[in-house]
């Protein structure tokens, strides 16, 4: 796959997973990670693994009235089977309009399917 269409695809999953988020499927959002995926969020512990990462989602959506995420791609490179994404996410909770950045390393798993395999995010001020 070239870059451009790696960079499709995450573009699709991306969309996927701010749709998964709006519906509040909270194993959606986690079928999107590795089996042994890392979500780095800010000021918390590290969370391993897709079960305890479809709980951190379900946990932090409903503690901040997460109701969208719009996740735009900003630079990606790829290398053989992983790529890396830096992003600028736009978040709908419960307290108003949110910005993040993030960085996310994607992974191509043995099914042929890219997955966030690292992923860490914080805030930013809105523009």
């Amino acid at each position: 796959m070239n870059t451009d269409e790696v960079r499709k695809v995450i573009a699709e999953g991306n969309r996927s997973f701010g749709a998964a988020a709006a519906r509040k499927d909270y194993v959606g959002m986690a079928a999107f990670y590795t089996e042994d995926a890392k979500v780095l969020p800010p000021d918390a512990p590290i969370v391993s693994g897709r079960k305890a990462i479809e709980e951190f989602w379900r946990s932090a959506a409903n503690a901040l009235g997460l109701t969208d995420i719009m996740l735009k791609t900003v630079d990606l490179e790829v290398a053989g089977d992983i790529a890396y994404e830096i992003g600028e996410a736009d978040l709908t909770l419960g307290s108003g309009q949110a910005k993040a950045k993030y960085l996310v390393v994607w992974l191509r798993s043995r099914d042929g399917q890219w997955r966030l395999h690292r992923d860490i995010w914080n805030g930013m001020p809105a523009s």
